[in-house]
């Protein structure tokens, strides 16, 4: 996604997030109007629907199932395409 010129942060990458829960994780990202990407289906989907229950906003989240790992990259590109094609 990098490479196609959008601004990325990822968890495994820095240092200082090793260690993040999960919900702290969304919060970084909702305080920085980004969208999470995630094959984390045991606690993503937990944690969005008890925001959405409080009324918390995030600016998105993308929970791949039954995507191996491999295939991670394919599905970023895509995303990629697909927010450079909807933006203004």
């Amino acid at each position: 996604m990098r490479a196609e010129g959008h601004d990325v942060r990822a968890a495994d990458e820095e240092r200082a997030l090793d260690g993040a829960s999960d919900e702290d994780l969304l919060t970084l990202a909702a305080s920085e109007a980004r969208i999470v990407v995630t094959q984390d289906v045991a606690d993503f989907p937990d944690i969005a629907q008890r925001w959405a229950g409080a009324g918390r906003a995030h600016a998105g989240l993308i929970v791949l199932l039954g995507i191996d790992h491999g295939e991670f990259g394919v599905i970023t590109r895509t995303v990629g395409r697909e927010l450079a094609r909807r933006a203004p």
